[in-house]
């Protein structure tokens, strides 16, 4: 399943760890760390230890894709939410 990407909330200058960029652009956690292993963008660590991705590099992605990503279709019900 073909899925939009969002990405109007994501900042070029902020670091963003997994579960609040998995909450912004509505990404699973999964579906980020497989894209780190494929090395879609990469991610640092803050000195908390905390694994960040920068949003310039995550833009940068999403554009390379169309902000389109092919998901699993899972059989949870689908919200509107407004962009």
């Amino acid at each position: 399943m073909k899925y939009k990407i969002k990405h109007t909330e994501i900042d070029h200058g902020t670091n963003y760890p997994l579960d609040v960029l998995s909450g912004l652009t509505g990404l699973g956690q999964e579906t980020l760390q497989r894209l780190i292993s494929e090395q879609a963008f990469s991610t640092s660590l803050t000195d908390e230890g905390i694994e960040v991705v920068n949003g310039k590099d995550f833009l940068h992605w999403s554009s390379s894709v169309d902000h389109f990503i092919e998901v699993e279709q899972n059989a949870h019900p689908m919200m509107e939410v407004n962009e």
